[in-house]
């Protein structure tokens, strides 16, 4: 049974496909605003994650608007050209700031020129100040949201009670497809009890564009971006679940192995499919594939298929992301956060 839309303008409403193919029968925009290609360090040079491949195909879906947001590069753009219509300059800033979080997080900025890029780089990589970042982009007007909130490094211990005072510094948080579903609820229950906007994305390093979306009513991009920040639009959402951790990965072996070639573009990569232990089988694969013999490199694609179809790395990794579940609903409680 489909949910109700909300009655309340002011609360962002979760809808399914039907739905939101309703609401964009009756001019509604939808956009998906977190996607990588082939310019992002984690993600394999094939053709599904070409830039222009990616443009053409958010737009045959009926996204009013896509943003590549690559790591920290905007070469995507340099590629296809800055001005297409639709498609929003964007990037995704990786920023460390021990004093005021203690963990990485990732801040997507939208509407960015080659010198705004620069000088946002010059403030993560240099004062590595979050407080700072958010002051510059307020004051060039820049849209910006915190990305994956509950989101860090495997390497590191998240510090989740900073992340609470972290995400009044902005004005939208998100709802990350590449999130389970519990840890999603708690950024919509997070944003709920600031009042911010949330968006929802798709974060995809596949090509899975426009699996997630959000909709809201605009002219432009700076009036679509300002209703999801009063509230005013609505998500139309995915969760990461077992059996779509595994098509991801399954995507990336078969990708990794194509039989046009290893890796042309890059010299090595750096996966994140959010599982440490098959994140460094895959990028040890990259390193050294491309020197293993024939059969070999198939009996060594086989091991990597038949451990990722196994499902214990995506066990394994659900199990922790709710654990952290766990975690932040208690840290939420604890701090008196609305349900």
């Amino acid at each position: 049974m489909s949910k109700a839309l909300p009655t309340d303008k002011r609360t962002p409403g979760i809808l399914d496909p039907h739905q939101a193919g309703t609401l964009l029968a009756e001019g509604w925009q939808a956009a998906d605003l977190h996607v990588h290609t082939l310019h992002s360090y984690d993600v394999i040079p094939t053709w599904q994650v070409d830039p222009l491949n990616l443009y053409l195909e958010a737009r045959r879906l009926g996204m009013t608007y896509v943003a590549f947001t690559d790591h920290d590069t905007m070469a995507a753009y340099d590629e296809i050209g800055w001005t297409r219509k639709g498609l929003v300059p964007a990037v995704e800033v990786k920023i460390l700031d021990l004093q005021n979080v203690g963990h990485t997080i990732h801040v997507n900025v939208y509407t960015l020129n080659r010198r705004q890029f620069q000088e946002i780089q010059e403030i993560a990589v240099k004062a590595h100040d979050v407080v700072t970042l958010a002051g510059y982009l307020r004051a060039e007007g820049l849209p910006f949201i915190f990305n994956h909130p509950f989101w860090h490094e495997p390497e590191e211990r998240p510090n989740l009670r900073a992340v609470l005072d972290v995400a009044r510094l902005f004005p939208v948080l998100e709802y990350n497809m590449g999130r389970i579903g519990r840890i999603n609820a708690q950024a919509l229950r997070l944003a709920n009890s600031l009042s911010k906007g949330i968006v929802a994305a798709t974060d995809s390093h596949v090509g899975e564009i426009g699996r997630a979306f959000t909709l809201a009513r605009s002219d432009s991009f700076k009036e679509f971006f300002d209703q999801i920040a009063a509230r005013e639009s609505h998500l139309c959402p995915a969760d990461l679940t077992l059996p779509r951790f595994k098509e991801e990965t399954s995507l990336r072996i078969c990708r990794l192995f194509d039989k046009t070639g290893w890796l042309h573009a890059k010299e090595s990569l750096t996966m994140d499919t959010g599982n440490a232990i098959l994140d460094g089988i895959i990028s040890q694969v990259a390193r050294e594939g491309s020197e293993t013999p024939g059969l070999s490199r198939w009996l060594l694609k086989k091991a990597v298929e038949a451990l990722s179809g196994s499902g214990i790395p995506g066990a394994l990794y659900l199990r922790y992301q709710n654990s952290l579940a766990d975690r932040v609903g208690r840290l939420l409680e604890s701090a008196g956060t609305a349900a």
